[in-house]
């Protein structure tokens, strides 16, 4: 899904918006038009692989040929923030000059996802009545949770094995800050990614934050599915593109 877009951020030519666990580009969609700014592309495509680091490779090859419009801006959602990481490692801020990472996970688990649970969530059996809550807040309206609940795909049984496991995290690939700007987006109510885990991952990367209180109780799909809050968290992006210094924002 691309959107054109109307003038030009400084530096950054593209932004490519990388998609999480079980959903695909048109996960963006109320996100993405708000970052159409003077940006040569916003590109939200669909991504599948059978390993984060076979879709990290795919993210880095759409990066490299971005960057020919002018370095290119990643900003990853879940999963898609690992993965948007994985892929701004290596390269230099030629190629991607800003990272975004939101609600995105950091380390292993403390033991393996249950077999059973693993069968419920493969073959998508979990009642949406009762998953839809750990996912979204009031803040976004009840007919867009359930049609972002519709569109979710199943990954591949190989990613699925891998993502399922307690250790699978490529924290090696992050033991000193990355040479490109980066912000952390989260929200401390998040009941699907552990906060703090969010904030490591930031401390890791070296990265700025923009953080939403516990009182907001901001879900961990909100910042995309909620109008007004995707419409903040865009703001939050463009500014951290466009300034040289970014805060702490949200209500932290």
């Amino acid at each position: 899904m691309y959107l054109p877009a109307e003038g030009a951020l400084r530096m950054v030519g593209s932004i490519l918006l990388v998609h999480g666990y079980g959903v695909r580009g048109s996960f963006w969609e109320k996100l993405q038009p708000h970052l159409q700014r003077g940006v040569e592309t916003v590109a939200a495509p669909d991504f599948e692989g059978t390993s984060p680091q076979q879709i990290a490779a795919q993210i880095e090859q759409l990066a490299r040929s971005h960057a020919a419009a002018g370095p290119v801006a990643l900003v990853g959602h879940s999963l898609g923030g690992i993965l948007c990481a994985l892929a701004a490692s290596r390269v230099d801020p030629a190629i991607v000059s800003h990272l975004v990472v939101i609600a995105a996970p950091f380390g292993g688990r403390a033991g393996s996802v249950n077999p059973i649970l693993r069968f419920l969530i493969r073959f998508r059996l979990l009642p949406q009545f009762v998953v839809r809550p750990r996912f979204f807040s009031p803040a976004t309206r009840l007919a867009d949770q359930k049609r972002w609940f519709r569109r979710a795909v199943p990954e591949s049984p190989e990613l699925q094995g891998i993502l399922f496991n307690s250790e699978w995290f490529p924290v090696a690939a992050f033991t000193a800050p990355l040479p490109q700007r980066s912000l952390a987006v989260y929200s401390r109510a998040d009941r699907i990614v552990d906060p703090a885990a969010t904030q490591q991952f930031a401390r890791m990367l070296g990265a700025h934050e923009y953080v939403f209180d516990q009182q907001r109780g901001i879900g961990h799909n909100d910042f995309a599915a909620s109008d007004s809050i995707a419409k903040e968290t865009a703001a939050a992006i463009l500014a951290f593109i466009n300034d040289d210094q970014t805060g702490t924002g949200g209500t932290s």
